[in-house]
C-alpha cells in the first residue's frame, strides 16, 4: 500500500488537490493507497494501522522541522520514503538538506530546486511537475448564486481575468505571497478589465476586511468554497502573481483549458506563460494583450511518479 501523509480538502490548495488526483489514478491503476491527514487524524489506532500496511510513504509536508521529524522516524520503521518538495528550494536550510539526504527518493518540481539538490543528493532527485488532469466527475458546480453573480459579472467587461489564493499567507520578509492587495490596487486603476478573486478560504476576504480595504466594482471575490476550475472557465486569462511558487497547478491548469497566463518571473514557467516581473510590467503587457485562446500540451505527471513508485 502507498500512504500519502498530506492534507486532504478541504481546505482546497494546489497540494491537497495534487494528492486527491494522485490517489484517484492510483485507484484507476489497481494500486492500494491511502491517505493520512495529518492535520485532522486524531484515531491513534487508525494512524498506527496505516503506517504499518503502507510499504511506501510519500510525504507532502511544507514544515521543514516536522518533515525531518517524519522522513527520520519513518525510515527507522523501514519505510520505503518519499518526499515530493511542494515550492523553490534553494536546500541552505539545515532541515532541508537532512529530509534530503535521509529519504528514498526526492521529488522537486523546478529546475532551481532541481539544480541545488544535486549538490548535496546525487541519486534518486527527480525533477517532476505537479500537473495531473482534473477528474471531470468530481469538479463541483458553482452554486446557483455564484453563476447569477458571475454571469452580470462578465457582461461588464470585454477582458475577465481570474486569479485565485489557497488562503492569505506571507513569505519569509512578510509580503502577501499571493499579492492581493498589489492585485486589488492594481485593478482600482485598470477598471476596464474585470478580476475573478477566488477565496475558497475566505482568509483573503477577512483580512481586507480588517485592513479596510476598498474593493473595486470591477473585482468580484468569491469567499467561499467553491473549485477553481470552474473559475477558469469564465474567464478570458489567468494572473498568477506570486513572490515564490513551485510548479504551480492553477496555472497548468488555465493552460490546460486554453487561457493566456501572466506569472510573476520567480520560478521557471511551462510554455506559453507570459512572465512579468512587477505590475507596472503587467500595465505594460496589458497594453499590447489581444485574447487568443490557445490550448497548450501540458504533461500529465502521473505516469512519472508511478515508476518512481514501481522502482522502489
Amino acid at each position: 500500500m502507498i500512504l500519502q501523509f498530506a492534507k486532504s480538502p478541504p481546505p482546497i490548495g494546489g497540494v491537497s488537490i495534487h494528492v486527491r488526483r494522485l490517489m484517484y489514478s492510483l485507484k484507476e491503476e489497481g494500486i492500494s493507497t491511502e491517505i493520512l491527514d495529518y492535520s485532522k487524524e486524531r484515531n491513534l489506532i487508525s494512524i498506527l494501522k496505516k503506517i504499518f500496511r503502507a510499504k511506501i510513504i510519500h510525504i507532502h509536508l511544507s514544515k521543514k522541522a516536522h518533515r525531518l521529524f517524519f522522513v527520520f522516524f519513518f525510515r527507522i520503521l523501514f519505510k520505503k520514503v518519499i518526499v515530493t518538495y511542494h515550492g523553490k528550494y534553494d536546500y541552505k536550510n539545515l532541515f532541508d538538506v537532512l529530509s534530503l539526504k535521509i529519504c528514498n527518493v526526492s521529488i522537486v518540481l523546478n529546475s532551481f530546486s532541481f539544480k541545488n539538490a544535486l549538490n548535496y543528493k546525487k541519486q534518486n532527485v527527480y525533477q517532476v511537475g505537479a500537473f495531473i488532469p482534473p477528474i471531470e466527475d468530481e469538479i463541483m458546480p458553482l452554486s446557483k448564486e455564484v453563476l447569477y453573480q458571475l454571469e452580470i459579472f462578465k457582461k461588464k467587461y470585454d477582458l475577465v481575468f481570474a486569479t485565485n489564493a489557497s488562503s492569505y499567507v506571507t513569505d519569509n520578509l512578510g509580503n502577501e505571497i499571493y499579492c492581493g492587495s498589489e492585485l486589488i490596487n492594481f485593478f482600482s486603476k485598470n477598471k476596464n478589465y474585470g478580476l475573478i478573486f477566488s477565496d475558497s478560504s475566505g482568509t483573503y476576504f477577512d483580512f481586507f476586511r480588517s485592513k479596510n480595504i476598498n474593493i473595486p466594482p470591477n473585482v468580484y471575490i468569491i469567499n467561499s468554497s467553491h473549485d477553481f476550475i470552474n473559475i477558469l472557465r469564465n474567464s478570458s486569462a489567468f494572473i498568477r502573481a506570486t513572490t515564490m511558487d513551485g510548479d504551480s497547478l492553477s496555472v497548468k491548469e488555465a493552460l490546460y483549458y486554453g487561457l493566456p497566463v501572466f506569472a510573476t518571473n520567480v520560478v521557471d514557467r511551462p510554455k506559453g506563460v507570459i512572465m512579468f516581473s512587477d505590475f507596472e510590467e503587467l500595465e505594460k503587457l496589458f497594453l499590447d494583450f489581444v485574447l487568443d485562446k490557445q490550448v497548450y500540451e501540458v504533461k500529465n505527471s502521473f505516469k512519472e511518479i508511478l515508476k518512481i513508485y514501481d522502482n522502489l
